[in-house]
């Protein structure tokens, strides 16, 4: 192969551009005999003729100089842009952010967050996974993921840092018909009896299972899912009743029932919604903008 230069390149263009040593010498701002030897040295290399030298009338490009003209224009063509994308990596206007999201947090938010930072920051791309609590808790660990938004369901202080983006709050959901869908507060103590609809992902599960047990409460389990839609259908069609945390836009459900939101009297334990990631990968100045950018997605929500 051979190992000619970009800076060759760029003298070898501007004879060919100019038409003579001294121009292009002139034009790019050094001596011509560096021109000449440099020209000299790139025919060396590559065993072909690029110029007729025509003495006072100057330097002519060969067939052979043409063509290698053509390669040589796309050459620098594409230093330059890999030159732009280093000084982009520099600025940290461009980069890859690895991003997880908890499964029943990513509809949401996840979407509006991919195109609301596509606008803002388009050099930056967003490499993202739905996953399960423990999953995310795994990919961080890791480092297969650079941020995770998640539950802080019990996260280790001594291995992740995070920021609390909003708190979710338990409340209870009914279907429209339900005895007490026109209460506007009730406590726990009143569904005591109630079939329940459990939403089973990994750790919200233990979470919703923990409030019962602190009041006593042994919910009679009539459906289970880890889809937070499914449980809200289930709910909409009459199957049972069920604790949620996070809150959708409207109360209609996939299958076009409804569901009936309602405040818990209980002063409950929340569950506060977090971008995590690992200590010893503190966030830098690509993943911090981002951060900031998630914040004020989630108090807008």
């Amino acid at each position: 192969m051979s190992k000619f230069t970009l800076r060759q390149c760029e003298y070898f263009r501007a004879v060919a551009q100019t038409g003579g040593l001294a121009s292009a010498a002139r034009a790019i701002g050094i001596s011509q005999p560096a021109v000449a030897q440099s020209i000299r040295k790139l025919e060396d290399m590559t065993g072909l003729v690029l110029f007729r030298r025509l003495h006072a009338r100057g330097m002519k490009l060969t067939a052979q100089g043409t063509e290698f003209l053509r390669h040589a224009e796309m050459l620098l063509g594409c230093a330059d842009r890999v030159e732009e994308a280093i000084e982009g990596i520099a600025d940290n206007r461009t980069g890859t952010i690895r991003l997880g999201c908890f499964q029943s947090i990513a509809p949401f938010c996840l979407a509006r967050i991919v195109r609301g930072y596509r606008d803002l920051a388009p050099g930056v791309v967003l490499e993202v996974k739905e996953l399960l609590q423990d999953e995310l808790i795994c990919a961080i660990g890791r480092n297969e993921l650079d941020l995770a938004i998640m539950y802080d369901l019990g996260l280790d202080p001594d291995l992740f840092a995070w920021r609390t983006l909003t708190v979710a709050r338990p409340y209870l959901i009914v279907s429209r018909d339900h005895r007490l869908a026109k209460r506007a507060s009730i406590s726990l103590k009143d569904i005591a009896s109630e079939d329940y609809i459990l939403f089973d992902a990994p750790r919200s599960r233990d979470y919703f299972f923990s409030i019962f047990s602190n009041h006593d409460i042994s919910p009679r389990i009539a459906f289970r899912s880890a889809s937070i839609e499914s449980v809200r259908c289930s709910v909409a069609n009459g199957l049972g009743v069920s604790l949620l945390a996070m809150r959708p836009v409207s109360d209609q459900t996939y299958d076009g029932g409804q569901v009936v939101p309602i405040e818990l009297e209980e002063n409950l334990p929340s569950m506060p919604v977090v971008v995590a990631h690992t200590r010893d990968h503190a966030p830098d100045a690509l993943t911090l903008p981002f951060i900031d950018y998630c914040t004020q997605i989630f108090k807008a929500l």
